[in-house]
């Protein structure tokens, strides 16, 4: 048997393939969702109302207390913007709370307590990028919905977030008062992008995040978010947490993964999609095609560890490097299959990331004129580091959404964007 056929076959068998996420089908049911979402509805996406605007224009100068809690990594620093872009001074970056070591919400405050007390002589606002699921309040605070990326803070869902650290703060001494703007890493990525020159114009702004996981922001109108009290002739950026989206064919294999990672039944989409989980989609699809007889006697498939993503993006460039998936190949058509079933897993997670941005162009009624496109600010290492997957998102975005939809885009992106999109928010939205 040919060998991409031994992989096509497997992939069909387990409900993995490609060919079962039908676009139109797929971003028709996400439209769904985000209507119910706006209404305050069931849905799979929470489209969180952030109380933020893209409108009005920062002054340069101005200093803000940046807090980064990335899906990897935790940075603070003091930001400045400045006409070069941003000055960024008393920088401080560790591995992100909670990886690896869980540590209880109280020990969480505390620490974020003592490393922004240093800063505040510095600047009194605060932009706290959170790059998890938070209901976010009308004075720009907010409430842990849920965690994901496999971090471990134990107790803090439903802790006020920035009420506790200004409790905290006042504690140990800080008697000023202290602005926080607490936002997401999607909204942050939205505002973070290229300042818009007078003689541009997007008639849509999105924000999309592939990394380790993954999130969709974008401006809509307040007439369309009625489950809050807004201005509905004015724009806000709603956070969809596209993560919690459920994909319309779920195989076997996206099952296991999710019964055994640690948050069972949440977060389907990022699955299936983000560079957290599809080294270890990979690991199960290539021990289970192992047991089912498709490589050679000599492979050691189930001898495979656990890797990321890195690795398989290492293992496309040099098929025939140093690396854990050659190393467990038994022969030459043993790598060619695992190529193939990486080729597999990329295609259809391309056609997922197409439907919701496709759905967000549908949803805002966006990117109908090739003068003024939508604008997809992006950032994340799963789409700009990965060989091949940007190019296979783009590749489907040109059939589908621009051929078949009819639609007009341009993908962008920029340095710091997360530091620069918290400073702003801080900057435009502090009262």
């Amino acid at each position: 048997m040919d060998i991409r056929q031994k992989a096509v076959d497997f992939m069909l068998k387990y409900g993995q393939h490609p060919d079962y996420i039908d676009l139109p089908k797929q971003t028709a049911y996400i439209v769904e969702q985000m209507k119910l979402g706006l209404a305050g509805q069931p849905s799979d996406l929470m489209m969180i109302p952030t109380y933020l605007s893209t409108e009005g224009k920062v002054k340069n100068g101005e200093s803000v207390i940046v807090i980064d809690a990335g899906g990897t990594n935790f940075r603070i620093c003091v930001a400045t913007l400045t006409e070069e872009g941003v000055k960024v001074d008393h920088f401080f970056k560790r591995k992100m709370f909670g990886v690896g070591t869980p540590i209880d919400k109280d020990q969480f405050i505390e620490e974020l307590a003592k490393l922004i007390f240093p800063l505040l002589p510095y600047a009194n606002r605060v932009g706290f990028c959170f790059s998890y699921a938070a209901e976010i309040t009308p004075d720009k605070d907010g409430k842990v919905i849920s965690l994901s990326k496999e971090v471990y803070i134990n107790g803090i869902e439903g802790t006020l977030l920035c009420h506790e650290i200004e409790d905290k703060l006042r504690e140990m001494g800080q008697k000023e008062d202290i602005k926080f703007i607490l936002l997401n890493d999607t909204v942050a990525t939205l505002l973070g992008g290229p300042a818009i020159k007078e003689d541009e114009k997007f008639d849509t702004q999105i924000g999309f995040i592939l990394g380790t996981g993954t999130n969709i922001a974008y401006d809509e109108m307040g007439c369309n978010i009625t489950k809050i009290k807004c201005n509905p002739k004015k724009k806000m950026i709603i956070n969809t947490e596209s993560a919690g989206l459920v994909p319309m064919k779920i195989g076997e294999l996206d099952k296991q993964l999710d019964r055994e990672s640690a948050n069972p039944g949440l977060h389907l989409y990022e699955k299936a999609i983000s560079g957290g989980y599809l080294g270890t989609l990979l690991k199960q699809t290539l021990i289970k095609a192992a047991a089912d007889g498709l490589f050679s006697e000599g492979n050691k498939m189930a001898e495979l560890p656990d890797f990321d993503l890195a690795t398989v993006d290492s293992f496309q460039r040099r098929p025939f490097g140093d690396n854990h998936l050659t190393k467990a190949c038994g022969n030459e058509d043993d790598i060619e299959l695992v190529y193939h079933f990486i080729d597999l897993i990329l295609d259809r997670s391309s056609k997922l990331v197409t439907a919701s941005l496709a759905a967000i162009l549908i949803e805002t009624d966006g990117g109908k004129k090739l003068s003024q496109p939508a604008r997809v600010m992006v950032e994340g290492t799963s789409f700009f580091k990965t060989y091949s997957y940007r190019e296979r998102i783009e590749s489907y975005m040109r059939e589908y959404v621009h051929k078949q939809l009819g639609r007009y885009y341009m993908f962008t992106s920029g340095e710091d964007v997360n530091q620069i999109g918290s400073a702003i928010a801080a900057i435009l939205n502090a009262k």
